[in-house]
């Protein structure tokens, strides 16, 4: 009956639009939560990147209570590992040129995501 469709079909729409929101806004919380890793390893000095990593997750993730604190974060590596990595060189590789070029588009890609996660 023309009723019956009607209400599934409003149901579903319903439900896709639910699906929707919770999808953007898990992908807005890890935005954020690589936001915080990423701004954490601009500085030499800043934490290790397993303690950097662990409070953004504690911070963005953590308080929705649905996943728990991933083992394999535990074993973050340091900092010039991430460098290297994200340089496309080996750990022998790393030099200040590199680090400095690594930094720099972190800085970008951090300056780019403030003002977006800030608004959304």
């Amino acid at each position: 009956d023309q009723t019956s469709t009607s209400y599934l079909l409003l149901s579903l729409h319903r439900t896709l639009r639910t699906a929707a929101v919770m999808g953007l806004l898990w992908i807005r919380r890890s935005l954020e939560f690589q936001l915080e890793l990423y701004a954490s390893l601009i500085d030499r000095d800043g934490p290790h990147p397993r303690d950097a990593d662990y409070e953004a997750y504690a911070k963005h993730l953590s308080p929705r209570k649905l996943f728990p604190f991933p083992a394999t974060l535990s074993q973050m590596p340091e900092r010039k590992a991430f460098i290297a990595m994200f340089g496309g060189v080996t750990l022998d590789e790393l030099n200040e040129e590199v680090n400095r070029e690594v930094v720099e588009k972190l800085r970008s890609l951090v300056t780019a995501w403030v003002p977006l996660i800030r608004t959304w």
